[in-house]
């Protein structure tokens, strides 16, 4: 709740930057390196530094990968990697304009797509030799990977596609780093909860609601 609540924030001083109450670009949730993306980038430490510790606890290859994963992550947000080799990629694929989308947009997919096999084929190896808790935890983050992939790509690209006045780029802008942020914070909760229960969270999920029933009641 506090990490979401940060990203509300966040969110909304992003607006303000519509009117004559706030005027610093660094407010922004699109800026480079502005208060948010800089709060983003804690989140993403936070969560390779749970996820390693997970892998000394439970000595699962699954979590260390999916430490270097978010580290990956982390490396791409600071440095750009995928737009930097996305351009080169285009270059040596041939990639034409299509869709609205610029052929960088498509050199860019196919570093996301690369760069996402490479993490997630040794993950398929693990995933078939561990433990159901594992299994399950590896299960819960990789549909937290595939909501920021959605954010960071679908909508991304969609930014880039539509041709339309600046408020809707402005929503599309927020839409995008607005669903990174708290898919994010979502993240590295996990991560923290992961940490906490050993690895195990199976009966974590359905024991809190038991215990909201039992004080309800």
């Amino acid at each position: 709740l506090c990490l979401l609540a940060i990203d509300l924030l966040f969110g909304l001083l992003h607006f303000l930057l519509l009117t004559d109450l706030l005027s610093s670009a660094s407010f922004s949730l699109e800026s480079d390196r502005g208060y948010p993306e800089s709060y983003q980038y804690m989140k993403i430490l936070l969560a390779v530094g749970l996820l390693a510790a997970v892998f000394r606890k439970t000595r699962m290859p699954a979590y260390a990968i999916w430490s270097l994963l978010f580290f990956y992550l982390l490396i791409d947000d600071a440095f750009s990697i995928h737009e930097t080799f996305g351009a080169h990629a285009a270059a040596a694929f041939g990639y034409m304009p299509a869709l609205g989308l610029r052929a960088q947009d498509f050199g860019e997919l196919t570093v996301s797509a690369l760069s996402g096999a490479l993490f997630l084929l040794p993950l398929a190896f693990f995933y078939s030799r561990g433990t159901d808790a594992d299994r399950a935890a590896s299960r819960h983050l990789l549909l937290l990977l595939l909501a920021l992939a959605f954010f960071g790509i679908f909508v991304d690209m969609l930014h880039v596609a539509i041709d339309a006045g600046w408020k809707v780029q402005f929503l599309l802008g927020a839409l995008e780093d607005g669903g990174e942020m708290v898919t994010m914070s979502i993240m590295a909760w996990y991560a923290f909860l992961l940490y906490e229960n050993d690895g195990n969270t199976r009966g974590y999920f359905s024991g809190a609601a038991l215990a909201a029933q039992e004080q309800a009641a």
